[in-house]
């Protein structure tokens, strides 16, 4: 089995600003912009059944509105769209990431925690905004564990037409290398009572993957002390040890710049399920 970190949702070059966490912990995940895509920021509803566009277009200052295209991907909750019959939560990838993916033989069985920037919020008479000195933060939102890997072809959008709306069916010549993967019924991997996707409601300090380290930005990471590799394969796109550091129990990391997925073989990192029990622990959908 093997765990893969993603990197999704608004970064600095798509979107331009954090996903908010608002007062109360709801954690709002904001998908980037694409102008190719069927959806639009309009179209994307939150867990209370409302558009996510007021807060899209008060956070970017208006650079990005409701009619804008929106590319949901992973798209983890049914409520967040209208769906047709048959639908399952669906991610997809294509080009250098995609042939990441396929290198470390990801597959069904193994789990993908998606991660993005976000940064606390706060609702006023003046809208939503970010609150003042609030740190950036790499959080944890969502995860899938793998049912099915699709290579894309363009007969992919008539066997699964639920997911043709899918920005990487609904324009498949786009992309090269394209494929989908689609949840499981079940986290099953986990030995876990809950569904094989879906989106964390609310922050915890266990979802936060960011060291409270003074200057250290939002990518050095705390992560406990046995993800050291220590002789046995990194961390996918961490295999240089100085961005490793062992401080205590516990360990800070670097994490690279660029790259969307961090894959991790758990044969050879059997605690990790504990901390990925804990992670879970108190999930409710």
């Amino acid at each position: 089995m093997k765990l893969i970190l993603s990197r999704k949702g608004f970064d600095a070059s798509n979107g331009g600003c954090a996903s908010p966490i608002f007062e109360d912990g709801t954690l709002c995940p904001l998908p980037i912009p694409d102008a190719a895509s069927p959806i639009s920021y309009g179209d994307i509803r939150d867990r209370l059944g409302k558009s996510i566009a007021r807060v899209v277009e008060q956070l970017t200052r208006g650079r990005i509105g409701a009619a804008d295209r929106a590319h949901l991907d992973p798209d983890l909750r049914r409520e967040a769209l209208l769906r047709r019959r048959g639908w399952r939560p669906i991610f997809g990838q294509a080009g250098a990431a995609a042939a990441h993916l396929a290198r470390h033989h990801v597959g069904a069985g193994d789990l993908f925690l998606f991660f993005g920037w976000f940064r606390r919020a706060e609702e006023s008479v003046r809208g939503v905004n970010f609150v003042s000195g609030a740190p950036d933060l790499h959080v944890i939102y969502g995860w899938m564990q793998v049912g099915e890997v699709v290579e894309v072809s363009h007969d992919t959008a008539r066997t699964k037409p639920w997911a043709a709306y899918h920005p990487h069916l609904s324009d498949t010549a786009r992309y090269k290398r394209n494929t989908i993967f689609v949840a499981s019924s079940k986290l099953d991997s986990l030995g876990l009572v809950l569904p094989g996707a879906g989106a964390f409601s609310h922050f915890r300090p266990e979802l936060c993957l960011t060291a409270n380290d003074p200057g250290g930005g939002r990518s050095l990471w705390k992560l406990p002390r046995w993800f050291y590799p220590n002789g046995r394969a990194a961390l996918s796109r961490h295999s240089d040890r100085k961005r490793w550091r062992r401080r205590g129990d516990a360990l800070r990391l670097r994490t690279v710049p660029i790259g969307q997925e961090f894959v991790l073989d758990l044969a050879l990192y059997p605690e990790v399920f504990g901390w990925l029990r804990s992670i879970f622990g108190r999930t409710t959908r």
